[in-house]
C-alpha cells in the first residue's frame, strides 16, 4: 500500500471555443495555467476535467483543446457538463490518455464519475441509472475511500434553478448511507466551494476561463436580466489541487492564475 499521498489536480469549466468564433481567452487562459502547473515542484498523477469543456459543444472546439490536455502528458479522467455534447467529444477529444470512466481505482481510493448533464438545459440532474451506478459502486467497496465527481454538485451555491443540481437531496440522501464517501468535487459555478453540507465535504472549484460571483437570495435575481445578477471576472481562474492520504484524509488547495 502506498504511503504518499494520490496527487490530483482537477480543471472544469474550459468553455473551448473553436477558432473560427475568434474567442481566444478560453484557450489561453487553459495554457497558461497549465504553464504554472508544470512549473510547479508539486506535480499529480492525474488531471480530472470535470466537465464544460466546451463551450458549444462542437467538434472543432475539442479538437482544439485536444493537444492542449495530451500535452500534459498524464492520465486526464473527463466527464461532460451542460455545455458539451458527449458524441462531439467522445469523437473528437477522447483517445489515448485522455479518457471517460465510471470508476477509477487507486487503491485504498476509488474515484467515481457521474454525468450529470440534462440535454438542452443548464441545471443538472441524476437519473436513476446515475445514481443506481454511484450506490453499487460505494456497496460493491465499502473499504475505499471514495471521491464522488460530478459536474454538478449539490452544495446550494445560487438560488437561480441554472446553476443547480435539481435532485441534491436524492443525492445527499444517497451518500448518507455511505460512510466512505471524503468529498463530492465539481464545477459549473465558477466559484469556490469548501464546506461540509448534509455531512459531506463539498468542493466547488472555480473555472479555468473566468470566476462568477452568485447572488445570495432570490430576490436579487431579475427574471428579465437573469446573468446580470452573476458578477463575472474574466482575470481570475483557477485548478485545484488534491491530495488524498491512504488514511482517508483529503488536503486540497486552490491555485489561482497568476496576473
Amino acid at each position: 500500500m502506498r504511503t504518499e499521498p494520490f496527487r490530483v489536480v482537477q480543471i472544469t469549466d474550459i468553455h473551448m471555443v473553436s477558432e473560427a468564433e475568434g474567442q481566444n481567452h478560453p484557450y489561453t487562459a487553459l495554457e497558461k495555467l497549465l504553464a504554472q502547473m508544470r512549473r510547479d515542484p508539486w506535480q499529480p498523477e492525474l488531471i480530472l476535467a470535470t466537465g464544460d469543456l466546451s463551450n458549444d459543444g462542437s467538434a472543432a472546439s475539442y479538437r482544439r483543446l485536444q493537444p492542449l490536455l495530451a500535452s500534459i502528458a498524464l492520465p486526464v479522467d473527463c466527464i461532460p457538463g451542460n455545455h458539451d455534447e458527449p458524441a462531439e467529444m467522445e469523437a473528437a477529444l477522447l483517445g489515448g490518455s485522455i479518457q471517460s470512466l465510471r470508476v477509477r481505482i487507486e487503491d485504498p481510493w476509488q474515484l467515481v464519475f457521474l454525468d450529470s448533464r440534462v440535454p438542452g438545459e443548464d441545471h443538472g440532474h441524476l437519473g436513476p441509472a446515475e445514481l443506481a451506478a454511484l450506490d453499487e459502486a460505494l456497496r460493491s467497496a465499502p473499504e475505499r475511500h471514495t471521491l464522488v465527481v460530478l459536474h454538478h454538485g449539490p452544495y446550494p451555491v445560487c438560488p437561480l434553478p441554472n446553476c443547480r443540481l435539481d435532485n441534491a437531496e436524492d443525492l445527499c440522501s444517497l451518500l448518507g448511507r455511505h460512510p466512505n464517501v471524503r468529498a463530492v468535487l465539481s464545477g459549473h459555478n465558477h466559484c469556490a466551494v469548501d464546506e461540509i453540507y448534509r455531512g459531506v465535504r463539498a468542493l466547488v472549484t472555480p473555472a479555468t476561463c473566468n470566476d462568477f460571483e452568485h447572488p445570495k437570495t432570490p430576490e436579487e435575481i431579475d427574471p428579465q436580466h437573469i446573468w446580470a445578477t452573476h458578477r463575472i471576472d474574466r482575470t481570475r481562474h483557477a485548478f485545484r489541487r488534491l491530495e488524498l492520504w491512504p488514511d482517508g484524509r483529503l488536503d486540497t488547495e486552490l491555485i489561482w492564475g497568476a496576473g
